[in-house]
């Protein structure tokens, strides 16, 4: 490895924007803008772990976090930084977000 790989890799570990976050996406199966979002997650092909909020721990998890219970939402964190998260409620712009991961 030359310094500039070497940069380049070190570089790009401390850059946020260059992590991959882990995606979580809260719903319930009967929600019709869950089913939207879960659609768009299968057409796009990306890795997102989903959670039905009618498991006792991912209810209490969403609760805890937003101070209710309103599906979809999902949880972005990243990996390494303990209290570095971000949850992002309403179908549309979560797959807003979700294709401005697909084009980077």
């Amino acid at each position: 490895m030359n310094n500039f790989d070497l940069e380049q890799e070190l570089t790009s570990a401390f850059n946020e924007d260059s992590v991959t976050p882990k995606l979580a996406l809260y719903v319930t199966p009967i929600c019709p803008y869950c089913v939207y979002v879960q659609n768009a997650i299968s057409s796009m092909g990306l890795d997102v772990e989903i959670r039905n909020i009618y498991t006792k721990e991912h209810f209490e998890d969403l609760v805890a976090a937003r101070k209710r219970a309103t599906v979809p939402v999902l949880r972005i964190s990243y990996p390494g930084e303990a209290n570095k998260e971000k949850w992002l409620p309403e179908s549309r712009d979560i797959v807003d977000y979700l294709k401005g991961l697909k084009t980077t």
